[in-house]
C-alpha cells in the first residue's frame, strides 16, 4: 500500500514539475546574447545564457547580427540632434563673419547666406 501511494505521488509531482517546465516558453535568442555581450555583462550571466540557448556565437556572428541594429540607431541619435538644433534655434554668427560679410557686395552676401541656408 505504501508502494502504491508513494509511486502515485512520485508520478504526480514528475508530470507536475513536467507540465510547469512546459510553460517556460521564453525564448532564447543569438541576437539578445549578443547585445548582452555587447553591454559587458558578467561572464557568468553570459554562460547561463549561452546553455540555455545551446550554443555561443561567435564574435564575427553578433558583428553581423547587430550591425543593421547599431547602423539604425547612430541615425535615430543624429535625427534626434538635429531636431533638437532645429527645434528654437538660431543660428548665430561671430563677430569676425558678420564684418567680412558685411563687407561683401550685395549679390555675393545674398549667395553666402543662401549656400549656408542662412536666407
Amino acid at each position: 500500500m505504501k508502494l502504491l501511494v508513494n509511486a502515485v505521488v512520485s508520478l504526480t509531482a514528475l508530470f507536475s514539475l513536467n507540465a510547469l517546465a512546459s510553460n517556460n516558453s521564453y525564448v532564447y535568442s543569438n541576437i539578445e546574447y549578443c547585445q548582452l555581450q555587447s553591454q559587458a555583462v558578467a561572464s557568468s550571466q553570459l554562460d547561463a545564457y549561452a546553455r540555455k540557448l545551446g550554443f555561443a556565437p561567435e564574435l564575427h556572428e553578433c558583428r553581423t547580427l547587430l550591425q543593421p541594429q547599431l547602423i539604425e540607431q547612430r541615425e535615430l541619435e543624429l535625427s534626434k540632434q538635429l531636431r533638437d538644433l532645429q527645434r528654437g534655434s538660431v543660428i548665430r554668427i561671430n563677430k569676425k563673419v558678420e564684418q567680412k560679410l558685411a563687407a561683401l557686395p550685395a549679390a555675393e552676401r545674398a549667395e553666402v547666406l543662401k549656400r549656408f541656408g542662412l536666407r
